[in-house]
Protein backbone atom coordinates (compact mmCIF):
# COMPACT_ATOMS: atom_id res chain seq x y z
CA UNK A 1 0.00 0.00 0.00
CA UNK A 2 1.23 3.40 -0.61
CA UNK A 3 2.05 5.90 1.94
CA UNK A 4 0.17 9.01 0.87
CA UNK A 5 2.46 11.14 2.53
CA UNK A 6 4.88 9.87 0.48
CA UNK A 7 3.16 11.31 -2.64
CA UNK A 8 4.89 14.85 -2.80
CA UNK A 9 7.92 12.34 -4.23
CA UNK A 10 7.85 12.02 -7.76
CA UNK A 11 8.67 8.02 -7.65
CA UNK A 12 6.06 7.65 -5.22
CA UNK A 13 3.33 9.44 -7.02
CA UNK A 14 4.16 7.83 -10.52
CA UNK A 15 3.89 4.37 -8.13
CA UNK A 16 0.67 5.20 -7.18
CA UNK A 17 -0.81 5.85 -10.76
CA UNK A 18 0.99 3.12 -12.63
CA UNK A 19 1.33 0.20 -10.20
CA UNK A 20 -2.07 1.07 -8.25
CA UNK A 21 -4.04 2.93 -10.60
CA UNK A 22 -3.06 1.11 -14.14
CA UNK A 23 -2.26 -2.37 -13.09
CA UNK A 24 -4.98 -2.29 -10.42
CA UNK A 25 -7.70 -2.42 -12.36
CA UNK A 26 -8.45 -5.98 -14.41
CA UNK A 27 -9.73 -4.20 -17.57
CA UNK A 28 -6.50 -2.21 -18.02
CA UNK A 29 -4.69 -6.11 -17.97
CA UNK A 30 -4.78 -6.26 -22.11
CA UNK A 31 -3.50 -3.32 -23.01
CA UNK A 32 -0.67 -3.46 -20.36
CA UNK A 33 0.15 -7.14 -21.86
CA UNK A 34 0.76 -5.75 -25.54
CA UNK A 35 3.18 -3.51 -24.49
CA UNK A 36 6.96 -4.04 -22.97
CA UNK A 37 8.59 -0.74 -22.58
CA UNK A 38 10.86 1.03 -20.00
CA UNK A 39 10.69 5.09 -19.44
CA UNK A 40 12.80 6.70 -17.85
CA UNK A 41 11.94 9.87 -15.73
CA UNK A 42 14.05 12.71 -15.05
CA UNK A 43 12.38 14.82 -12.64
CA UNK A 44 13.87 17.86 -11.33
CA UNK A 45 14.62 18.11 -7.35
CA UNK A 46 14.02 14.63 -7.47
CA UNK A 47 15.92 11.38 -7.65
CA UNK A 48 15.62 9.56 -11.18
CA UNK A 49 12.95 6.85 -11.83
CA UNK A 50 12.43 4.52 -14.46
CA UNK A 51 8.68 2.45 -15.20
CA UNK A 52 9.28 -0.77 -16.49
CA UNK A 53 6.00 -2.07 -18.40
CA UNK A 54 7.42 -5.87 -19.28
CA UNK A 55 5.01 -8.98 -19.49
CA UNK A 56 1.50 -7.75 -18.18
CA UNK A 57 3.42 -6.47 -15.17
CA UNK A 58 4.43 -2.53 -14.54
CA UNK A 59 7.41 -1.47 -11.96
CA UNK A 60 8.69 1.56 -11.08
CA UNK A 61 12.16 1.34 -9.57
CA UNK A 62 14.65 4.25 -8.69
CA UNK A 63 17.83 4.38 -11.12
CA UNK A 64 18.65 5.35 -14.68
CA UNK A 65 18.52 2.99 -17.56
CA UNK A 66 21.39 3.45 -20.33
CA UNK A 67 18.76 2.83 -23.56
CA UNK A 68 15.29 3.76 -22.17
CA UNK A 69 12.46 3.61 -24.95
CA UNK A 70 11.22 6.98 -23.64
CA UNK A 71 12.94 9.39 -21.19
CA UNK A 72 10.55 12.35 -19.68
CA UNK A 73 11.87 15.19 -18.46
CA UNK A 74 10.16 17.90 -16.20
CA UNK A 75 10.30 20.05 -13.36
CA UNK A 76 8.37 19.09 -10.16
CA UNK A 77 5.20 20.88 -10.24
CA UNK A 78 4.66 19.94 -13.71
CA UNK A 79 4.90 16.36 -13.32
CA UNK A 80 2.69 16.48 -9.91
CA UNK A 81 -0.08 18.51 -11.95
CA UNK A 82 0.27 16.30 -14.54
CA UNK A 83 0.05 13.30 -12.10
CA UNK A 84 -2.51 14.45 -10.16
CA UNK A 85 -4.53 14.81 -13.47
CA UNK A 86 -4.47 18.75 -13.56
CA UNK A 87 -3.24 19.14 -17.11
CA UNK A 88 -2.82 16.76 -19.58
CA UNK A 89 1.15 15.17 -20.68
CA UNK A 90 0.26 16.90 -23.72
CA UNK A 91 -1.16 20.59 -22.83
CA UNK A 92 2.65 20.42 -20.68
CA UNK A 93 4.62 19.50 -24.21
CA UNK A 94 2.69 22.11 -25.70
CA UNK A 95 4.13 24.91 -23.22
CA UNK A 96 7.70 23.43 -23.52
CA UNK A 97 7.09 22.14 -19.75
CA UNK A 98 7.38 18.24 -20.69
CA UNK A 99 10.05 17.07 -22.85
CA UNK A 100 9.76 13.27 -24.37
CA UNK A 101 12.79 11.90 -25.79
CA UNK A 102 14.16 8.19 -26.68
CA UNK A 103 14.10 5.63 -29.45
CA UNK A 104 9.96 5.38 -29.43
CA UNK A 105 9.49 9.17 -28.76
CA UNK A 106 7.54 9.16 -31.83
CA UNK A 107 3.75 10.08 -32.61
CA UNK A 108 3.18 6.23 -31.35
CA UNK A 109 4.92 6.31 -28.82
CA UNK A 110 4.57 9.76 -27.21
CA UNK A 111 0.49 9.12 -27.77
CA UNK A 112 0.92 5.39 -25.83
CA UNK A 113 3.13 7.29 -23.10
CA UNK A 114 -0.23 9.58 -22.70
CA UNK A 115 -2.95 7.28 -22.55
CA UNK A 116 -0.81 5.20 -19.83
CA UNK A 117 -0.90 8.15 -17.93
CA UNK A 118 -4.70 9.20 -18.73
CA UNK A 119 -5.64 5.43 -17.90
CA UNK A 120 -3.63 5.32 -14.39
CA UNK A 121 -4.48 8.83 -13.07
CA UNK A 122 -8.56 7.91 -13.54
CA UNK A 123 -8.10 4.28 -12.35
CA UNK A 124 -6.41 5.77 -9.02
CA UNK A 125 -8.91 8.22 -9.03
CA UNK A 126 -11.79 5.73 -9.51
CA UNK A 127 -10.20 3.34 -6.60
CA UNK A 128 -9.74 6.70 -4.36
CA UNK A 129 -13.34 7.57 -4.29
CA UNK A 130 -15.49 4.82 -4.47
Amino acid sequence: MINTNNLENSMELARSIFEQGLAGEPENKDFIARHNRAIQFNIEGDPPFFVDVRDGMINVREGELDDPDLSVVANHDIFRQVFRGKISPCEAWMDDQWWVGGAFSDYVGTSWLMRLIRFGVGCRMKQIWQ
